[in-house]
């Protein structure tokens, strides 16, 4: 029952501007039934007739603009009563006062009386629909400001509960990461273990390892979504470089080559870099060739710089691309977290990653990043360009 009654509310309320806009059109008709009955289509044609009209329009023509421009303003339906109220009120007033006005003047005519009522009428819905508007843009506004003042301290908590669960991950959690993955490093070294427990020993260091990947790359989202990107111009080139480097040293096996143009520069922050290191280790780590290779490349298109990362991996397959960058259902798959996190690395500095080509011959992720304008050759803003 409430439901229903709610809904018939809704809709009542959606048909006030429309109410609106038929009062103006019925006075409307009023002033043109004056002229075609009571004054019998006399001085059409004369100067009196046409100030006549205009000063009619004047406040006729807003209650009908008015009621149009209400049902396609931002305002909330459920503001449309008050000003309606106003509406009326005003007309109720403003005809009362006239009334009185007319009663005790020496006006005898009916039709000049009829006249100044539809005249009295029309200000004063007029004045009314303008005073409510402005008043309800008033409450509008102050509802606005309130929710947006909430909306900033519930912002401020969850801040702060993101810095508290940074702080767990990092030194919680993370240090415990590290000890397990320390202590089954060093028992592995133990020549004397059996098959058996070896076995046990290399899954707890592999999932120690898994595990400390994955707190690093929560810790790097929260520091991606609790602030504010300050973006700079940054050194792809430097940063590409770093981090093939850095490939090389962790994984012996495998081959890289490289077309990096120097001095690329885009517009980033200090968390580029995870970017390109999580989609290199994903181009190992699920390679399953006997000599993985990966290849990079960097072309400037346009005002973005374009980067290619592929791999002779097994594919990616077809199941897996439409979810492949999405945090709910990727999370558990065989990329993980990682290029969640690479797009929204990505997005923070208003680029955009894709997976280009996938089969069975390797898979081609592409990443454009705005190209940043000019930067002096340390990596700074150059002023003088501005």
């Amino acid at each position: 029952m409430n439901l229903k009654r709610n809904w018939l509310r809704r809709r009542s309320e959606k048909l006030l501007p429309t109410l609106v806009a038929g009062l103006g059109s019925v006075l409307f008709l009023v002033y043109v039934g004056e002229r075609l009955i009571l004054y019998e289509g006399q001085n059409f044609h004369s100067n009196g007739f046409l100030a006549d009209l205009l000063i009619a329009v004047t406040f006729i023509l807003p209650l009908v603009a008015g009621g149009y421009h209400l049902a396609r303003s931002d305002l909330p339906p459920s503001r449309y009563p008050r000003i309606v109220k106003w509406v009326f009120g005003g007309l109720a007033f403003f005809f009362f006062i006239n009334s009185i006005m007319m009663a005790i003047s020496s006006f005898d005519t009916f039709a000049l009386r009829v006249s100044w009522g539809r005249w009295a009428a029309s200000v004063g819905g007029t004045t009314g629909l303008l005073v409510g508007y402005i008043e309800a843009r008033a409450i509008q506004r102050e509802l606005e400001a309130q929710r947006a003042a909430i909306r900033a301290e519930e912002a401020e908590n969850q801040r702060q509960w993101l810095d508290y669960l940074n702080g767990v991950l990092r030194h919680e959690v993370l240090n415990t990461a590290n000890v397990i993955v320390g202590y089954a490093s060093l028992l592995l070294e133990d020549e004397s273990l059996d098959d058996a427990t070896r076995a046990q020993l290399e899954t707890i260091h592999r999932q120690g390892k898994d595990m400390t990947k994955v707190i690093r790359d929560v810790q790097v989202l929260l520091d991606a979504t609790s602030d504010v990107a300050q973006l700079d111009p940054t050194n792809l080139s430097e940063i590409l470089d770093a981090e093939l480097d850095q490939l090389r040293d962790t994984y012996e096996s495998v081959t890289v080559e490289a077309s990096i143009p120097d001095d690329v520069f885009v517009l980033a922050d200090e968390l580029l870099p995870r970017t390109f290191s999580n989609l290199l280790r994903n181009a190992v780590e699920h390679n399953d060739a006997d000599s993985p290779e990966v290849r990079l490349s960097v072309e400037r298109v346009g005002d973005s710089a374009v980067v290619r990362v592929a791999d002779n991996g097994p594919g990616i397959p077809a199941n897996q691309h439409t979810t492949l960058f999405e945090r709910g259902d990727n999370t558990g798959a065989k990329h993980g977290l990682g290029l969640y996190l690479v797009r929204t690395l990505v997005e923070r500095y208003g680029g955009s990653v894709e997976l280009a080509e996938t089969g069975p011959d390797g898979s081609v992720f592409t990443v454009e990043l705005p190209i940043a304008e000019s930067a002096t050759a340390d990596g700074h803003a150059d002023d003088s360009a501005k």
